[in-house]
């Protein structure tokens, strides 16, 4: 009756495999000869055991494993931080600067004018949350000085619905009044009732009270960086 060979025991004729699951290699060399005892014609092969890994590899092995996870961690952030500074890196104000004059920067996707930029939204919200949109960009609502800069805010905004501008009414009994703390002058007409909670937006030539919880775009405004200022 044949017997089983015993894990370990290679006999002649019979394929052999060895597994080296700790990386440190097994040959031929380690398959060593030994006569059984049952008086077989066939010398079988006993296996010795791979050699273990020397305590260094081992650990070797861990901390490249570890320093492959590390890396690979530290380049999706090293991507997400480039993208991000991408999003909010300045580009010089392309407007043309009498002779002597201070370079200007605004951020990547507002509108150079004069000293300031501008920022127009895509979305439409009411005009708190405009507002709230544009304190979180380092701006406030537009506040708007003269005739030029009303033009100005028409033709950014295309002249077709209702943008947020900064001006609103709180409370009963008080007048139009800027983000920034300033009255309505007599330059400006705000067409409509001047009721409490009644916000201005600007739509075409004109300057129109409207319902603040109506859902509008808004623009930004706030004051262009000194090239100066930047590099410092």
């Amino acid at each position: 009756m044949r017997t089983a060979n015993r894990p370990g025991q290679c006999v002649k004729g019979q394929r052999c495999r060895l597994v080296d699951v700790n990386g440190c290699g097994c040959t031929t060399a380690h398959y060593l000869p030994r006569f059984r005892q049952t008086g077989s014609a066939f010398p079988p092969l006993i296996l010795a055991a791979c050699p273990q890994c020397p305590l260094w590899h081992r650990i070797a092995l861990r901390v490249g494993w570890a320093g492959n996870i590390v890396l690979l961690g530290a380049v999706i952030v090293l991507a997400v931080l480039v993208r991000t500074i991408r999003s909010i890196i300045l580009i010089i104000v392309p407007f043309p600067r009498p002779e002597g004059s201070e370079c200007k920067l605004c951020p990547r996707d507002w509108v150079p004018h004069m000293d300031k930029c501008y920022w127009v939204s895509k979305e439409n919200k009411y005009w708190s949350w405009g507002r709230d949109d544009c304190l979180r960009r380092g701006a406030d609502l537009l506040v708007i000085q003269d005739r030029e800069e009303l033009e100005f805010a028409q033709n950014l905004t295309g002249n077709q619905n209702p943008v947020w501008i900064g001006l609103n009414i709180t409370s009963p009994g008080r007048k139009w009044t800027w983000v920034d703390g300033s009255t309505l002058n007599q330059m400006f007409t705000v067409l409509g009732s001047a009721e409490e909670n009644s916000c201005a937006a600007v739509m075409k030539t004109r300057i129109k009270s409207e319902i603040c919880n109506t859902d509008y775009k808004w623009i930004c405004q706030k004051e262009a960086v000194l090239c100066n200022d930047w590099n410092s």
